[in-house]
């Protein structure tokens, strides 16, 4: 990760250097190895670097090249070799780090070189004759990046609180947006780049954000083919094609100067994840050195957390380091959380894992992997619509059975709830749906909490713009899309993203590779969920590298370290006084802070770090500057 911040002018007006390192001040702690900047007549860029791949030592950026456009950039390219035989002519070397492969891209097709470029990233590229901006975000949305456009200015960074650093740019609240989160069951599937801060939008995962004196334009440069099929002659061509798109995520991830640590649990997920890296590097297909850590504590070795545990240090040579998990309600340290996430929630998962990222980091780790998304891609109940209109009601109905053997103590009405609302999706006719989403706000206005101020409430029976919707062939395919384009699943993303860079780390996990995402969403779901099994497909692959006892494993809601801490949290007593929030009425008059849930406690840590108590929809207020 590296922290990118940068400033143009579209009238010509000249840059102050002064205001450019003012904005670039709140991403310092995404660097630490390297910091400089670029200045233009009326455009400039600054980079603070973390070199993290083994290409990235001694780097600099920005990187420039003859004709003076000049590039930052935060990521990892995956198909290196592909572009190094493309501009071969054009004098790239072997070694050369990302960031000047990608310059060298552009110099050669321009934009068109985005959709060329396969990895995590984030980039900015001036072009000062011109007078152009280009902003860019991988086809997942793994970095992020912001920007504000005002009449003549365009302020970007890779977080909010950099842009909020421009004098320009009035720090305010986006109503509608925390409005959703706290008043509806889930946020709306269409993403516009919507953030929590008026004005500010996130390049959308996949876009390009190009700004000019002639205004400010996006556009999709990349995106994932729901029409697209995949279809093998026997079941175990899937698994192998599976097993190997899977080894080859992680070896792209593995890339790294120095050690990488691994977040591993007794479940699936993770412990996929620490065993693919053992069986890579037992096989001499990786060299760097990597560690493992749990945040499940060894208070009852009988736990079966902790059982599973057992079963993977037994099946390695190396031994999973015990991290006591944190737990939320110590002020400060989420005030901090709040800081860094740039969002009004308090996040229970984020606080018990927090001292692992952290114990990650103290034993040098740049790189921290996880097996986190695997749940959302690898099994999806959409295709249970596929096989209804196939007439398959009977193994439709299997399957729904065979659900609750593995997730043991979930509730049979649940599946069967989730398969009604994605019947009703699929067979609602297209022009209607936009009528029945309407309908849907306005009910949910009706029945939001009773704390909620009514006028606030209200912003959820708003009219919405609908978002492109590409042609769907079959559910299974819609379901997988919709996970990875919804807009819980980019704020998701981009808050743990921003969490873990405060605790100075890089996250990444096999699971959002571009390909296994396609991968997934082209092959029938009935094949990924095979006889009901949920993630059969992922079981099977990994047979041979996973311990079998683990492939095995159901679902159990058995209280863990974690967990436990989490529970205690959500007892803990609340600020005193919820003062943002009831000034901005987003709470009814008279409600305590006692009587209101954990999500408006978020609401207040938000509003408390970004906007002074002198004046709500000014400037950032310093003392929120200084905290961190």
């Amino acid at each position: 990760m590296s922290g990118l911040a940068g400033i143009c002018h579209f009238d010509e007006r000249p840059l102050d250097p002064a205001t450019l390192m003012q904005v670039a001040g709140p991403v310092a702690h995404r660097g630490g190895d390297q910091v400089d900047a670029w200045s233009g007549p009326s455009a400039g860029l600054v980079c603070h670097l973390r070199q993290v791949l083994p290409e990235s030592a001694g780097e600099r950026q920005p990187a420039i090249d003859e004709s003076g456009r000049a590039l930052v950039f935060d990521g990892r390219l995956d198909n290196r070799d592909e572009l190094l035989a493309s501009l071969r002519a054009d004098g790239v070397r072997p070694g050369m780090p990302d960031a000047a492969l990608v310059l060298a891209a552009y110099g050669r097709w321009g934009r068109d070189s985005l959709a060329k470029l396969d990895g995590e990233f984030a980039l900015a590229v001036v072009e000062p004759t011109a007078r152009t901006v280009c902003l860019a975000r991988d086809a997942v949305g793994c970095r992020p990046l912001y920007f504000w456009a005002g009449q003549r200015t365009l302020v970007f960074a890779s977080e909010i609180k950099a842009i909020l650093a421009h004098p320009d740019v009035r720090a305010a609240p986006n109503h509608d947006l925390i409005a959703d989160l706290v008043l509806l069951d889930r946020l709306p599937y269409d993403d516009h780049g919507a953030t929590f801060f008026e004005g500010i939008q996130a390049v959308r995962p996949g876009c390009c954000v190009s700004a000019s004196p002639g205004g400010v334009r996006t556009h999709v440069f990349w995106d994932f083919d729901p029409t697209a099929s995949r279809r093998y002659a026997t079941y175990d061509e899937y698994a192998q094609h599976l097993r190997d798109l899977l080894l080859t995520a992680m070896k792209r991830r593995l890339r790294s100067l120095s050690a990488v640590g691994v977040s591993v649990s007794g479940g699936l997920d993770s412990a996929a994840v620490l065993c693919m890296a053992d069986h890579l590097r037992r096989a001499g297909a990786v060299a760097v050195d990597f560690f493992s850590l749990t945040y499940t504590s060894r208070i009852d070795p009988t736990s079966e957390e902790n059982r599973f545990l057992a079963i993977l240090e037994s099946g390695g040579s190396r031994l999973i380091e015990r991290v006591v998990p944190g737990r939320c309600g110590e002020a400060e340290r989420d005030a901090i959380d709040a800081w860094h996430s740039e969002a009004p929630i308090i996040d229970e998962g984020w606080c018990a894992q927090r001292p692992l990222v952290e114990r990650a980091r103290e034993r040098g780790a740049r790189l921290l992997m996880t097996g986190l998304w695997s749940d959302q891609l690898m099994f999806s109940t959409g295709y249970l619509v596929d096989l209804v209109r196939r007439l398959r009601w009977r193994l439709a109905a299997r399957h729904l059975r065979e659900y609750t053997r593995w997730f043991v103590d979930a509730e049979p009405a649940y599946f069967h709830s989730v398969f009604r609302r994605d019947l009703r999706s699929w067979t609602t006719p297209g022009p209607l749906q936009p009528m029945l989403r309407r309908l849907h706000f306005a009910r949910a206005g009706r029945n939001c909490p009773a704390a909620a101020d009514r006028e606030w409430a209200a912003r959820i029976r708003r009219v919405r713009e609908p978002a492109r919707r590409p042609r769907f062939d079959n559910a299974h395919a819609k379901a997988i899309y919709q996970t990875v384009r919804s807009q819980a699943r980019r704020l998701q993303l981009e808050i743990d993203e921003k969490l873990h860079a405060g605790c100075g780390v890089e996250t990444v996990t096999p699971f959002l590779d571009r390909e296994v995402i396609a991968f997934v969403m082209s092959v029938p779901g009935e094949i990924l969920t095979r006889d009901g099994v949920p993630r059969r497909l992922l079981r099977d692959a990994l047979r041979g590298i996973v311990p079998e006892a683990i492939l095995q494993r159901r679902w159990r809601d058995e209280p863990s370290a974690a967990s436990t801490a989490a529970v205690a949290d959500d007892r803990a007593a609340p600020s005193a006084k919820l003062v943002h929030c009831l000034e901005h009425r987003w709470l009814r008059p008279g409600i305590s802070a006692a009587d209101v849930p954990v999500a408006f406690r978020g609401l207040d840590l938000w509003a408390r770090r970004f906007f002074s108590d002198a004046d709500l929809s000014g400037k950032l207020g310093a003392t929120c500057g200084t905290a961190v």
